[in-house]
């Protein structure tokens, strides 16, 4: 897997020096991740292998979906 540096540092998937731990990520455009707040279908569906796909012009239009809160 590729080297991850993420700065939210109450995700669950944070580790010491900004690295994340998740064993997979999730990317969607932020419209999926708006409208799917409280339903995983997506993000369960991307780590299935189900070929999901959409188009975004810039990087300020996604979101990270691997996000758990750390308690």
């Amino acid at each position: 897997m590729p080297e991850v540096r993420c700065a939210v540092n109450n995700c669950h998937f944070w580790g010491q020096g900004n690295f994340c731990q998740a064993n997979a990520i999730v990317v969607q455009p932020d419209s999926k991740a708006y409208t799917n707040l409280n339903d995983e279908s997506y993000y369960n569906a991307v780590l299935q292998g189900h070929e999901i796909s959409s188009d975004v012009a810039a990087s300020a239009e996604t979101c990270c979906q691997t996000f758990r809160q750390k308690y």
